[in-house]
């Protein structure tokens, strides 16, 4: 860690700019779609990534033990739900380290990039498992024309959300700056 790491600590906090992207993301997993838990599906879904399922999993990165599972395509575009979900074939089991670093980039350059000399095999493997476990992405204006109402309220209430948070940004900085009279 280098000494000017110090620096994103050294600054008033803003709940809108740190938590604008977490509640962007928790609208879209709530109308994202998601398949059930079933033993059987997961472990051919495993087998086929050339995998052990009663084993613990590891990174299809990196190879390192897997510790999370990665969302290979976000859940969130440009502020909007992406058409991706919680589903087997969206979700490849990772470790920590490759997932952060990987975050909503292409799976495939991400791959290609870590292990140049032998992502070709890896890349084969994970297009197979797409092609039998990720459904065609939703398409957001087919939802928002099918459910115009709903989505229209969800809207709403994610932009009254955003609305409070900024308001509380206002009266944080109102109470720093009180604080710093005072003291």
């Amino acid at each position: 860690m280098k000494i000017c790491s110090i620096k994103a600590h050294l600054q008033p906090y803003s709940i809108m700019k740190k938590r604008q992207t977490t509640i962007n993301h928790a609208f879209a997993s709530a109308i994202a779609p998601s398949d059930s838990y079933d033993v059987k599906t997961i472990k051919e879904a495993v087998v086929l990534l050339g995998q052990d399922p009663e084993k613990d999993l590891l990174c299809v990165y990196c190879g390192a033990e897997a510790e999370t599972w990665d969302h290979v395509f976000g859940l969130v575009r440009d502020l909007q739900f992406s058409g991706y979900g919680h589903v087997i074939g969206n979700l490849l089991p990772s470790c920590k380290k490759c997932n952060s670093e990987k975050g909503n980039r292409d799976w495939e350059c991400f791959l290609r990039k870590k292990n140049s000399n032998d992502s070709g095999s890896k890349i084969d493997i994970i297009k197979r498992y797409f092609s039998k476990y990720l459904p065609a992405q939703v398409d957001y204006e087919q939802i928002k024309n099918a459910c115009p109402e709903e989505m229209g309220r969800l809207e709403s209430i994610k932009n009254n959300v955003m609305d409070l948070f900024k308001e509380a940004d206002a009266i944080a900085e109102q109470v720093r700056e009180r604080i710093r009279s005072v003291l």
